[in-house]
């Protein structure tokens, strides 16, 4: 976390400054992470001798925890609920596809440990706030040096190519609570060029950051090692292949020609026709390398339980998982998974309050009604296949011990599980009355015939 004294001026030759420190020191690492996750793994570099195989397979776990992890937290779009009237502000979110953004967060979180959103102003004739993920190369975050840790500016930057696509230089956007400044600098982060300033009309740093947890590290940054040691494995697993196809042939107690001419058309022909000729007191045989197929098998077992275990994400596609498990089984194989994604849940939702702390201060600045932001409850679904017949089972064992509304509440097919309680409750009410018509209203319950 880079942090600096709030009272501290700032200037374009500052910004500048931890522009260059974030461009040598984080980027980096935050390049080796994007390259993992894309399949551009250590693997692919590696040499051997010209005579000898050298296949050089990713198996892309990095890929696969990220894609898991993003999709386990927010698969399902995230609900924002509140007894008082939020849709002013659901409505924006709407506008400005925060479902999408939500992913594309959560996706960059867990691959860099950290994600950056952009919160602006649309160019309509009536302006929205529109939301814009950063790249995490190119953008971070300044706090002040106190307990609270508020945001003093936050700065994104990109890179700028000729026509010839050659590398020009930079250029620098940073916000503070009152300003935007932009400014181009050449590729050594030496010069401040072409400065401007720009009102913020959010009156707060509009660069919003998400932390996937404390330490800002990717799902798959501690398993590395290991999604490695696997690419290796079964490289070599594949080169034992071919080396064992590729196999010598010894002959014993006899030679295929008196030249080398004859020696080298006694080769062809074997080669051709596949039938060696000796007499009774030669022999052949091929020369092969031996390997335990088993034993590699366990380690790869063990290699690819141990990503599992220490990323935390399970192989949610393995037979571990499959069949028609109850949903108290399903919890606890997923604990360790759930345990994880707390951690990032509780980091997204304060990324969260902070965006919609700037799309309140613009709802008030338009005159709308404000928003206690603390008083909005922030509901993340998990993204898992559900059991319907056992909740429904659940539902119909606790009918007349919980509000039916709460039972409603469980069914994963009914999205307003209020308007769901009200549709049912006139339903019977309706049929009250048509047994009333049909039969008398003797014996109705009392309460039916309300």
């Amino acid at each position: 976390m880079y942090t600096i004294d709030r009272n501290t001026a700032l200037t374009d030759k500052i910004i500048l400054e931890f522009v260059r420190r974030h461009h040598n020191g984080a980027v980096p690492r935050l390049t080796k992470l994007d390259a993992y996750y894309r399949g551009e793994h250590d693997i692919l570099h590696r040499s051997k001798m010209e005579r000898l195989s050298n296949n050089r397979l990713v198996c892309n776990h990095a890929k696969h925890i990220t894609d898991m992890a993003s999709g386990y937290l927010v698969g399902n779009p995230i609900t924002y609920q509140s007894e008082a009237d939020i849709s002013a502000l659901t409505d924006w979110l709407r506008l400005a596809d925060a479902e999408t953004a939500d992913m594309d967060i959560a996706k960059d979180a867990s691959i860099f440990g950290r994600a950056y959103e952009l919160v602006y102003m649309s160019d309509e004739p009536s302006p929205t706030p529109r939301l814009s993920v950063r790249d995490p190369r190119g953008a971070f975050v300044v706090y002040d040096d106190t307990v609270e840790r508020r945001p003093v500016f936050g700065v994104y930057y990109y890179p700028v190519y000729t026509v010839r696509g050659e590398l020009k230089g930079y250029r620098v956007n940073w916000y503070t609570d009152g300003e935007q400044r932009v400014f181009s600098t050449d590729t050594g982060f030496g010069a401040v060029r072409e400065p401007a300033a720009y009102a913020n009309p959010f009156g707060a740093v509009p660069l919003v950051e998400y932390s996937n947890n404390e330490e800002q590290q990717g799902d798959f940054e501690q398993v590395i090692s290991l999604i490695d040691a696997y690419n290796v494995l079964q490289s070599d697993r594949v080169n034992d292949k071919e080396q064992f196809v590729a196999a010598i042939l010894l002959i014993k107690g006899q030679v295929l020609g008196d030249s080398d001419a004859e020696e080298s058309a006694a080769y062809k022909a074997l080669k051709a026709y596949g039938i060696l000729e000796l007499d009774a007191t030669s022999s052949a045989e091929w020369l092969t390398r031996t390997f335990d197929e088993t034993s590699v098998e366990v380690l790869r077992r063990a290699l690819e339980e141990d990503i599992h275990r220490f990323s935390g994400v399970p192989c949610l596609d393995d037979e571990n998982f499959s069949g028609n498990v109850s949903g108290v089984a399903m919890r606890y194989k997923l604990l360790g998974f759930e345990q994880l994604t707390k951690i990032k849940e509780r980091y997204f939702r304060a990324g969260l309050k902070r965006r919609m702390e700037l799309f309140d201060r613009m709802l008030e600045t338009k005159g709308g009604p404000a928003v206690d932001i603390n008083q909005i409850d922030i509901t993340f679904t998990r993204n898992l296949p559900v059991n319907e017949l056992e909740q429904a089972d659940i539902v119909q064992r606790l009918d007349g011990l919980v509000p039916r509304e709460i039972l409603l509440s469980i069914l994963p097919f009914i999205k307003d599980p209020t308007a769901a309680a009200d549709a049912l409750k006139e339903e019977k009410k309706e049929n009250a009355r048509n047994m009333r018509d049909t039969f008398g209203n003797s014996d109705l319950p009392p309460d039916e015939e309300e």
